[in-house]
């Protein structure tokens, strides 16, 4: 059996190396026995990582060698892509107008970066993912610019490119498309022509040369202190205690009772809603404590998380135990979907809960222009923790919002201490009549005791 190709660590210096015995074939042309290249590193990790394209380059070197265009040797720091090329000795004009450089498209860059990501420890769905939105940047700018060869990419076609995003509308919609939009799209373009300065297809990325990211300004608006995303305590109530928000708990179909359950959900944990809405019955457990919880993360293909910081457990509220949240997962298999009537679509699982909760919003009269309808319970849980005072670590721990300095990445925080401070949040079910307030309970007992005495009188 083979033995797999490895990056070779010098026993002195311990750099790692590229070291390939030359093909048999082509050894007199180049002059050597062996080519050896440093791949800069002491990390064995990275060395891995630089390996892989190093070894490719080489392979694509000696395939170069092999069809007769290159005639340079290389040297002990050895680089392809550094090795100017020339034809093979035929006629002098067919030597001049031989290519010294194959052109290579953005398209074909591309799969070589994908073909880059797998050398990392990331989970196959994630560089599917990953792929997949990357790819979509690609072929945007091919769209509108053409499949051009990288080396042909400068800083007039990044800005030309530009200038087109800003014109340009979201699908389906007159909208144009956001800043915030433009600046991502042309940030995972950059990434893919880094990876072809870093293989040396071209000498440096046009996107950062281009500083296109500063002409574009700010990614977010201004912020009016007026212009506030949350809702108000009363919109709150005004919303989970309409008649018709109470039925859909008992609702069947797409989106059926998701869309009772993730806004409150959303109220009370301030997770996003797509996290919400590709949760597992596995997801909900309970630590030695007691205490309840969910966890979010990317460990399966049809998760995903907005960034690293993202993957936490979040306490569950008190309500959300006495609203009975847990016969959702109750006697259901571990590996099946907490609202399996939810399909992932090109916007996520929880798009057509999106779709279906703004008119009822705007019926109940609580739409306010500006604000996401189901977003907007994020900010409102962050505006409440702030009101009761829950300290900001804790709060952005169970928001998964990235940490604020370096001491906040080190550690965890206990769960214990999130689901005490979570308690702290008021009672929305009880407000809105979700569930009863111990005043309800009280004034009942009440009328039960009296209607009792009435009949022992009688």
């Amino acid at each position: 059996m083979a033995l797999i190709a490895q990056p070779f660590r010098h026993p002195d210096s311990g750099i790692y190396y590229l070291r390939r015995r030359v093909p048999d074939d082509i050894r007199l042309v180049i002059g050597k026995t062996e080519i050896r290249r440093s791949l800069n590193t002491r990390n064995h990790q990275e060395a891995k990582a630089a390996f892989a394209i190093a070894y490719a380059e080489s392979e694509r070197f000696f395939q170069q060698v092999r069809s007769g265009h290159s005639c340079l040797i290389p040297s002990p720091r050895f680089n392809p892509f550094s090795i100017p090329t020339c034809t093979h000795t035929t006629t002098a004009s067919e030597s001049e107008s031989s290519p010294t450089r194959k052109p290579l498209r953005l398209s074909e860059a591309f799969l070589g970066y994908v073909e880059s990501l797998a050398l990392g420890n990331k989970p196959a769905h994630v560089l599917r993912r990953h792929t997949v939105d990357y790819k979509r940047s690609v072929d945007r700018f091919i769209a509108r610019m053409g499949d051009r060869d990288v080396a042909e990419i400068g800083q007039p076609q990044i800005q030309d490119f530009a200038g087109k995003l800003t014109k340009s509308v979201v699908k389906h919609s007159n909208t144009p498309l956001a800043t915030s939009s433009i600046r991502l799209i042309i940030a995972r373009l950059s990434s893919v022509l880094s990876y072809a300065v870093d293989v040396g297809l071209i000498e440096f990325n046009p996107v950062s040369a281009s500083r296109i990211h500063k002409r574009l300004g700010s990614a977010k608006p201004k912020r009016l202190l007026e212009d506030a995303k949350g809702y108000e305590w009363t919109e709150l109530v005004t919303l989970f205690s309409q008649p018709e928000f109470k039925a859909l708990r008992y609702s069947s179909g797409r989106p059926g009772n998701a869309l009772f359950w993730l806004p409150l959900i959303a109220a009370y944990t301030g997770a996003r809603r797509e996290e919400i809405s590709q949760l597992y019955v596995c997801d909900f457990r309970q630590d030695a404590g007691g205490h309840w919880f969910i966890r979010i993360d990317d460990d399966k293909p049809d998760k995903s998380v907005k960034t690293e910081g993202s993957r936490r457990d979040v306490p569950l509220h008190d309500d959300l135990l006495e609203l009975g949240i847990l016969e959702l997962v109750e006697g259901k298999d571990h590996e099946s979907r907490l609202f399996p009537q939810l399909i992932k679509v090109s916007d996520g699982f929880a798009g057509i809960v999106s779709k279906a909760w703004r008119p009822l919003v705007i019926r109940w009269g609580v739409y306010r222009q500006g604000r996401h309808p189901l977003h907007g319970f994020r900010h409102t849980f962050k505006t409440t923790a702030r009101k009761v005072g829950i300290p900001k670590e804790v709060s952005d721990w169970i928001t998964g919002h990235a940490r604020s300095n370096e001491g906040d990445r080190y550690g965890v925080s206990p769960l214990s201490g999130m689901a005490e401070e979570i308690r702290k949040l008021p009672s929305i079910a009880k407000s809105a009549g979700l569930i009863p307030s111990t005043a309800s309970l009280i004034q009942g007992q009440e009328l039960g005791n009296e209607a009792s005495r009435t009949q022992d009188a009688s």
